[in-house]
């Protein structure tokens, strides 16, 4: 069970570490966009939550949890991202759907990221 900021900072890290790697000279493209973005988030942050628990301690639920949150969207994200690119039969429907789906969590993505870094600057607890 992640009970700690560690184990949080932990599970950010192997979200970054496990997103599907990229072709070599993959176009840019959104995919690609919000694959770095998912990894240079989880590696921030999930760096930043192991040094706070190193000066800190565990934390409190009130703490952790939205780093948890934040990995568990990451991944999300990522999963998405391997069902829109592979498909046996396209379907344009289904992909529009998936798209949505995966900018709504972007917007979600962001706002973790947001009260994440303010939490590591300032060190309080702040309101969700």
């Amino acid at each position: 069970m992640n009970e700690s900021m560690d184990d949080a900072g932990c599970c950010l890290l192997s979200v970054a570490w496990n997103v599907a790697p990229l072709a070599d000279g993959e176009p840019a493209s959104r995919r690609t966009d919000l694959r770095r973005t998912v990894v240079t988030v989880c590696r921030a942050a999930g760096h930043g939550a192991r040094d706070w628990a190193a000066r800190h301690g565990t934390g409190s639920e009130i703490e952790y949890r939205p780093f948890l949150q934040l990995a568990d969207v990451a991944y999300e994200i990522a999963t998405l991202l391997l069902l829109v690119e592979d498909f046996l039969v396209p379907d344009l429907e289904r992909e529009h759907r998936r798209w949505a789906e995966i900018e709504e969590l972007t917007t979600r993505l962001t706002e973790l990221a947001d009260w994440t870094a303010a939490f590591l600057l300032s060190g309080a607890p702040l309101r969700l």
